[in-house]
């Protein structure tokens, strides 16, 4: 993570409304050497931060944003924790570590996330799981009337409907399940338009185990649902075709498994 002295020095100098030309004139340099740090070009002379932080009445830990990077870390830790939990089948390690870590990075949408899907694995007894999967959909109602991160909000209205269904509120999926876009509406399908090179081919790439899934998911309803065996051979010969000479990835297997069923 970089350092944030230059957006830190342009937020303070302005809670301080001081100009750009002032500022360097008390700190006798020049007023495009401020401009530079504060869009980050470059940074001040280390012989600088002492009279900066003193004129901003902070430490110089502050001002290059030390506190951030170790924050940044420690959240970095907590997520990481949380996966090998996850891994692991360890959810109600993973459910208490997550309302730790909502002290200290409140309403931060991942942790939400994580905390709803930690709850609703969590083993106990009938009572005990009726009242984690209630949390569970309260935390994800909280994220869709007050979250503003797309990703979260995203996995969260597709995530739900699985929630009110287990809760008995099949009324509810269904309607919450109708909000989601169709499968023309994704990131990937939009991107491919604008980018260019490597990194176009990256969100291709990026786009074939989620296809996988939804092909095999797909063609194994109509199978089930036509009686029809020779959609889940499609499938299988489909995947075969996308996945000849590439590693499959957990996703693509989950897929296969499905057709297996």
């Amino acid at each position: 993570m970089e350092l944030k002295i230059g957006e830190n020095i342009k937020r303070l100098r302005k809670a301080h409304d001081i100009t750009q030309e002032d500022f360097a004139n008390i700190l006798g340099v020049s007023s495009q050497s401020v401009s530079r740090w504060e869009k980050g070009v470059c940074y001040p002379d280390m012989e600088l931060l002492p009279s900066l932080a003193g004129y901003f009445k902070i430490s110089v830990d502050e001002l290059l944003g030390i506190g951030d990077l170790e924050k940044s870390r420690k959240y970095d830790e907590i997520n990481a924790t949380w996966k090998k939990n996850n891994e692991r089948g360890l959810h109600a390690d993973n459910a208490a570590l997550m309302r730790r870590a909502l002290k200290n990075y409140p309403n931060d949408p991942l942790l939400l996330v994580q905390l709803s899907t930690s709850l609703e694995k969590m083993e106990g007894t009938d009572e005990e799981r009726r009242r984690n999967l209630a949390d569970s959909i309260a935390i994800q109602e909280q994220i869709l009337r007050y979250g503003e991160d797309s990703e979260a909000r995203g996995a969260t209205m597709y995530n739900i409907c699985f929630s009110y269904l287990k809760n008995g509120e099949l009324a509810k999926a269904i309607e919450q399940a109708e909000k989601l876009p169709n499968l023309y509406k994704a990131r990937e399908n939009a991107l491919i338009y604008f980018l260019k090179g490597p990194e176009r081919r990256r969100i291709a790439e990026s786009a074939l185990p989620p296809l996988s899934w939804a092909l095999a998911k797909h063609l194994t309803v109509l199978a089930e649902e036509t009686d029809e065996p020779a959609y889940r051979t499609k499938a299988a010969q489909i995947l075969d075709i996308l996945w000849e000479g590439r590693e499959e990835d957990e996703v693509v297997r989950k897929a296969r498994e499905d057709l297996m069923k």
